[in-house]
């Protein structure tokens, strides 16, 4: 990630070229760190909202999360329009962040719903 904004960051922002009359604009050193560190952020509290190693309710945290970053995206989606490519790429992050919580969630759903079957028919008892 940290790669990708710094890539970022030499991408010219030509919405303001044209509103900078020094011809160029210099590098976003500032929004770059900025940016790093709220991606970092970001995912840390997914990992500790997730805690993947732990796989009982796995489901419901991964869900949790899920609704949660997707609440957060919602706002960086509505000021996408005039962004600077490193706020664009942090928007790009959370998108890949959104689609990776919801794949997981989808995978630990089908594996917990073939568990419990597998369990009940074991013991015998019929499915409601």
């Amino acid at each position: 990630m940290i790669a990708a904004l710094v890539n970022a960051g030499f991408t010219p922002d030509y919405w303001m070229l044209r509103h900078f009359d020094g011809g160029t604009l210099p590098y976003p050193t500032h929004s770059v760190v900025v940016f790093a560190l709220l991606s970092t952020v970001e995912l840390v509290i997914a990992a500790l909202i997730v805690r993947p190693w732990r796989f009982d309710r796995l489901w419901l945290r991964l869900l949790l999360a899920f609704a949660l970053l997707l609440a957060w995206t919602f706002p960086w989606l509505a000021s996408a329009m005039h962004q600077p490519p490193v706020q664009g790429m942090h928007l790009l992050w959370l998108l890949l962040l959104d689609v990776g919580l919801l794949l997981a969630l989808c995978v630990v759903s089908l594996v917990t719903a073939w568990r419990a079957l597998a369990r009940r028919k074991q013991t015998g008892r019929a499915l409601p």
